[in-house]
C-alpha cells in the first residue's frame, strides 16, 4: 500500500504499531503538495480540492474527525525531511456572482477570487505567509486564511495560523487519535459512535440509511451521539498539550 500524490510520486505506506502487538497500515492520494525552499528549510502545504465548501476545524480533529491531510502532512514532513507550511482545501465549485449594479471586469475578478480562497490552517510565519501570497502586504488576503494587521504583521485573531509549536502538538495528538482507533477496530470494537456538532447541528446521521443496523436513537434528542463543542483553539491546543 502506498501514499503518493497527483505528480505520481509514490511514498511507504504510513506504518502505525498498536500497543496490541498489530500494525495499522495507511494509504491514500494526496490532490497536491508544494514546496518552497527558505533559509531554515523546505516548506510543504498540502491541498485538498473540494466538491463543496470546507474548512478544518479543530473541535472535530480533537474528537478524530478531519484527520487525512495532517496526516499526509506528517508523513511527507518525516519522509523528505520537509517543514510544515499549511494544510489547506480549495472548493471547485463554480461561483456565482451577483451584484446590485453594474460591476468592471476587475471587480468581478476580484470577487471570483474571493470565492476561491483557500479554507484550512498555514504557518504563523510571515515569511510563508508571503511565499504563498507574494502580493499581501496588508489586510486580508484572497488566497489563503491570513490577515496581515496596519503594521504588516500576521493577525492571530483574524487568521488560521498555527506556530510551529502547535503544529506539533496537533501532529502528536492525531497520531495519539490513530493508534485509538486501529487499536480499537483490531480488537473488534465496532460500536456505532456518530458525532453531533453543536456548532451547527450537523450530523452524518442525517444522510445515513441504516439507522435500524446502527440502533443510534437520533429521533428522541440524539442519544447516544458524540456531542463536538464549540470551543476556541486556545482550549482545544492546551488539553492537547496536557495529554500523555
Amino acid at each position: 500500500m502506498k501514499l503518493s500524490s497527483r505528480s505520481g510520486k509514490d511514498y511507504p505506506a504510513i506504518e502505525i504499531a498498536l500497543e496490541n502487538g498489530k500494525k495499522l497500515e495507511i494509504e491514500g492520494k494526496i490532490d497536491r503538495a508544494d514546496i518552497a525552499k527558505a533559509k531554515d528549510g523546505t516548506y510543504l502545504r498540502i491541498i485538498d480540492y473540494k466538491s463543496s465548501v470546507k474548512n478544518l476545524d479543530l473541535n472535530e480533529i480533537e474528537y478524530g474527525i478531519q484527520l487525512q491531510l495532517f496526516t499526509y502532512l506528517d508523513a511527507m514532513c518525516k519522509q523528505e525531511d520537509y517543514l510544515p507550511a499549511g494544510v489547506l482545501y480549495f472548493s471547485l465549485i463554480d461561483p456565482i456572482i451577483k451584484a446590485d449594479g453594474r460591476m468592471e471586469q476587475e471587480q468581478i475578478a476580484e470577487e471570483i477570487r474571493k470565492r476561491f480562497k483557500m479554507q484550512g490552517f498555514v504557518l504563523a510565519d510571515l515569511q510563508v505567509v508571503k511565499m504563498m501570497d507574494q502580493t499581501l502586504s496588508s489586510g486580508s488576503s484572497s488566497k489563503i486564511p491570513v490577515y496581515l494587521d496596519k503594521t504588516g504583521e500576521i493577525s492571530e485573531a483574524r487568521s488560521n495560523c498555527l506556530t510551529k509549536e502547535e503544529f506539533g502538538v496537533l501532529q502528536k495528538h492525531i497520531e495519539k487519535t490513530i493508534r485509538k482507533i486501529g487499536k480499537e477496530m483490531t480488537s473488534g470494537n465496532i460500536m456505532p459512535k456518530p458525532y453531533y456538532q453543536l456548532k451547527d447541528k450537523k450530523t452524518p446521521c442525517k444522510f445515513c440509511p441504516y439507522h435500524s443496523i446502527c440502533q443510534v436513537d437520533y429521533g428522541q434528542g440524539q442519544i447516544g451521539y458524540q456531542y463536538i463543542m464549540n470551543q476556541k483553539k486556545e482550549n482545544i491546543l492546551e488539553r492537547m498539550k496536557e495529554e500523555k
